[in-house]
């Protein structure tokens, strides 16, 4: 369980998607920056889809996660980076997979390119605990 703290003031609109307004760290947390993670398998093999990349980009962070001693539920921030806006329901999607619940703080971006072609998507995270 995290000491997070999610906020969604009342006196704001609802959040429009899968995020929190602000997530609160509390003072003496460990805080945890995860680079930028592609959908490419622990063997180096590229997903051929925008939604088998987002799943192994997803799968990358929960195991950097692990390997700092957290979980999905220590994100306090991700951003996600798109090549296509029309990939945006498909990448919501593959998320609710991994975070169901409490939500982090997010930034969802659709940019011209990556620095490959072929990748479609990259996923970078903030954690504390």
């Amino acid at each position: 369980m995290t000491n997070n703290r999610r906020l969604n003031p009342s006196t704001m609109p609802e959040p429009v998607g899968l995020y929190s307004h602000a997530v609160e760290v509390p003072a003496g947390s460990r805080i945890l920056f995860i680079s930028g993670q592609l959908g490419i398998s622990p063997d180096g093999v590229l997903g051929s889809s925008i939604e088998e990349q987002a799943d192994l980009a997803w799968k990358n962070v929960k195991l950097v996660l692990e390997a700092a001693d957290m979980t999905l539920e220590d994100l306090v921030k991700v951003n996600t980076y798109i090549v296509d806006e029309r990939h945006a329901d498909v990448v919501r999607s593959v998320r609710r997979k991994y975070l169901p619940a409490e939500q982090p703080a997010s930034t969802l971006v659709a940019v011209r390119a990556m620095a490959r072609t072929e990748w479609l998507l990259e996923l970078e995270a903030v954690a504390a605990k």
